[in-house]
């Protein structure tokens, strides 16, 4: 599968991963019941992987593949100090907002829990 392929694919699992997670955040507060911590831990584990493929892909496309210790699976586990740093570096403002998507993407079952609590 191509680069553009890999990117395209992580980015729409990302989003739907927070859409589903969203809805049924939302569907439980509603009903006024709560999700578990582990729940929302698989979550981010899950939102984290996507999110990391993207940036190894984008890095291969940009030719930033060098072999250095930034790729692979120390990107998925520091993605949060990564993650900011690579966006910036390749990207400057409009890498930051690229990483303010990613962070909407964390917190977005928590909007969707905040609007069911307000409405019921």
């Amino acid at each position: 599968m191509a680069l553009d392929g890999i990117k395209r694919l992580s980015v729409l699992g990302a989003v739907g991963a927070s859409v589903v997670v969203a809805t049924y955040n939302g569907w439980l507060t509603s009903q006024h019941l709560a999700p578990n911590e582990h729940f929302f831990g698989m979550y981010r584990f899950v939102l984290s992987a996507l999110l990391a493929t993207w940036v190894v892909a984008d890095a291969q496309e940009r030719h930033r593949d060098r072999p250095t210790f930034d790729h692979g699976g120390f990107v998925l586990f520091l993605f949060v100090l990564y993650a900011p740093y690579y966006l910036f570096s390749t990207r400057r403002a409009s890498g930051a907002l690229i990483f303010g998507g990613m962070l909407l993407l964390f917190v977005l079952p928590q909007i969707a829990e905040f609007i069911a609590s307000y409405a019921s």
